[in-house]
């Protein structure tokens, strides 16, 4: 059996740390955080952030047959990303939608997000914790045992 590959897409000003200074934390913090996650579930994740809906968009397109699943955070998208969920229904794979604790609390955007109709699952978390729990919800939906 291949390995599950997963893409992890991050919207505006967001990162694997739910943290609007990439920097700050440097790229030693997010490789760790991306190796625990491949190592707790042993799949293969692509990460992708972008602050540009066409950037995003054409990065989907480009996952055509690569991979078996998304997580998307999709930020400020929420609202107004119908280019990137037309991209995501058109490439044919399941998604999940995540969400940081700390800003879904805030309402407005969030709260009347175009992508929870069509995700197989909705997750709201703190932090790097979301996408394992968003991974999770992936893996349950493809029937994959980890």
């Amino acid at each position: 059996m291949s390995i599950v590959k997963i893409a992890v897409l991050n919207g505006p000003n967001m990162n694997m740390l739910g943290v609007r200074e990439t920097e700050h934390y440097g790229d030693l913090q997010w490789k760790s955080i991306e190796n625990d996650l491949t190592a707790s579930f042993n799949v293969e994740l692509l990460f992708y952030q972008s602050n540009h809906m066409g950037d995003i968009v054409d990065y989907i397109q480009s996952l055509y047959e690569k991979v078996d699943g998304i997580i998307l955070n999709p930020a400020s998208f929420s609202y107004a990303g119908y280019p990137i969920l037309d991209a995501i229904k058109a490439i044919g794979v399941p998604f999940v939608e995540v969400h940081l604790s700390n800003i879904f609390s805030r309402k407005g955007w969030h709260a009347q997000s175009i992508f929870l109709e069509e995700a197989i699952g909705v997750i709201v978390g703190f932090k790097h914790d979301v996408y394992a729990l968003g991974i999770e919800a992936m893996l349950k939906h493809l029937k994959i045992k980890y």
